[in-house]
C-alpha cells in the first residue's frame, strides 16, 4: 500500500489538502478516527466572505446558513464597538463532508474509524478502531491535519501545550439577526462570549484560558442567562459541544518529509479562535507545493501569509491576556476591532 502522500485528519485542513493533491494527480490516502467526517461539531462556525472567493465550490446551499454583516462588541464599560466582518455562518458537519467528498471525487482513498498510531521503520502504522487491526503503509510524505492535540505534531517535533478551552449550545433566537455578537466580561477570563447567528438559531458559547481555574460549563451557564436577559435568545438547548483552541501560534510547518497544516500546526487566531480559514488555506497551500515538487516552499508561504498575524497575537496574549484586572484596558490592547490593538505588542 504505497501512497504519494498520507493526510492524518479530515478536517477542513487535511481535506483541503487531499483534495487538492488528488485533484492534481496524486495518489492520496485520507485518515480520520471518526465514524462520520464533521461530526462533532466543535466551533462556533463562522467564515470570512474572502474564503469564498477563493474557494467558491465549498459554498453551497447545504453548508452555508446564512451571511453576516457586521461584529457587535459589548464591554463591560458600556462602550458598543462595530466593525465590520462580512462572511458566513456555515453548517460545519456539511462543510466538512463536502470537502472529503471532493477529495474522494477526485480520487482520494477514505478511511474512517482509523488511528494514527506512528512512525516505524519509514512506515506509517494505523489502527482500525473497531477491530484493533493494525497495518502499515508506505508514503513519500504526510500531512499532520489532526487538530489541536495532534499526534502528528507531538511524534514529530514542536506541538502546541497551551490551549484555550471553549464551551457552547445552539439555542433558538428571538428574532432575526444579521450580526455577530461579542462580549466581553470579567467572569470570562482570558477570552469572550459569543452569539453568532444561524438562520432561527444562534451559537452561544465561551471561550476561556484555564491558567485562571474557571469551570468553562459554569462560565457558560452565567453567560447564557445574560444572553437570554439580554433578550437575544431562548434557553431551550438544541445541541452543545466545546473544543480546544491552540494559544501559541504557528509551530513549525514542514519537518523533513511531514507538513503541518490547520490547528495541528498552530494556524489558529489564539485571541479569536477563528481557525477555519487558516487550515483550508493551508490544507491548500501545502498541497500546492507538494504537487510542484516542493514540499519545502509550503513553510515560507505559511509562514509569510499567517505568521506576523498569529505572532503578533500570541505577544498580546502573553503580555496583557494573562491578567484579567482592567479590561479597560487589556481589551482594546488585544481586540482588533480596536485601534490600540495596532499600535503596540
Amino acid at each position: 500500500m504505497k501512497y504519494d502522500v498520507v493526510v492524518i485528519g479530515a478536517g477542513p485542513a487535511g481535506s483541503t489538502a487531499a483534495y487538492t493533491l488528488a485533484r492534481g494527480g496524486a495518489r492520496v490516502l485520507l485518515v480520520d478516527f471518526k465514524r462520520e467526517v464533521g461530526t462533532p461539531v466543535q466551533c462556533a462556525e463562522f467564515v470570512p466572505s474572502q474564503l469564498a472567493h477563493r474557494f467558491p465550490e465549498f459554498f453551497t446551499e447545504e453548508t452555508v446558513v446564512q451571511r453576516v454583516r457586521d461584529m457587535v462588541h459589548l464591554t463591560p464599560w458600556g462602550e458598543v464597538v462595530k466593525m465590520p466582518s462580512e462572511g458566513f455562518m456555515l453548517r460545519r458537519d456539511s462543510f466538512d463532508r463536502l470537502i472529503a467528498n471532493l477529495a474522494v471525487r477526485e480520487g482520494a482513498e477514505l478511511l474512517l474509524r482509523t488511528l494514527f498510531l506512528g512512525f516505524e521503520d519509514g512506515k506509517l502504522w494505523l489502527e482500525k478502531v473497531d477491530t484493533r487491526e493494525r497495518f502499515s503503509v508506505n508514503a513519500d510524505l504526510v500531512i499532520g491535519a489532526d487538530g489541536p492535540r495532534s499526534r502528528v505534531a507531538r511524534l514529530t517535533g514542536d506541538h502546541t501545550r497551551s490551549f484555550l478551552t471553549t464551551a457552547q449550545v445552539t439555542v433558538p433566537l428571538r428574532e432575526k439577526l444579521e450580526d455577530l455578537v461579542i462580549y466581553f466580561r470579567d467572569y470570562i477570563p482570558g477570552g469572550y462570549g459569543w452569539v453568532f447567528p444561524k438562520g432561527g438559531l444562534a451559537n452561544v458559547g465561551v471561550g476561556v484560558d484555564p491558567d485562571f481555574g474557571v469551570n468553562v460549563t459554569k462560565v457558560l451557564e452565567r453567560f447564557i442567562g445574560e444572553v437570554i436577559s439580554d433578550g437575544w435568545v431562548l434557553g431551550n438547548v438544541v445541541s452543545r459541544t466545546g473544543g480546544w483552541i491552540p494559544a501559541e501560534g504557528v509551530k513549525d510547518p514542514v519537518r523533513d518529509n511531514v507538513l503541518m497544516v490547520g490547528d495541528a500546526g498552530g494556524f489558529c487566531h489564539p485571541i479569536t479562535g477563528g481557525g477555519i480559514a487558516s487550515a483550508v488555506m493551508t490544507g491548500s497551500m501545502a498541497g500546492e507545493a507538494v504537487l510542484e515538487g516542493s514540499p519545502g516552499d509550503y513553510r515560507d508561504e505559511a509562514l509569510d501569509t499567517f505568521g506576523e498575524t498569529l505572532g503578533r497575537a500570541v505577544r498580546k496574549r502573553i503580555k496583557y491576556m494573562k491578567s484579567w484586572e482592567n479590561l479597560e484596558f487589556i481589551i482594546p490592547r488585544t481586540w482588533i476591532a480596536f485601534e490600540e490593538y495596532w499600535k503596540e505588542e
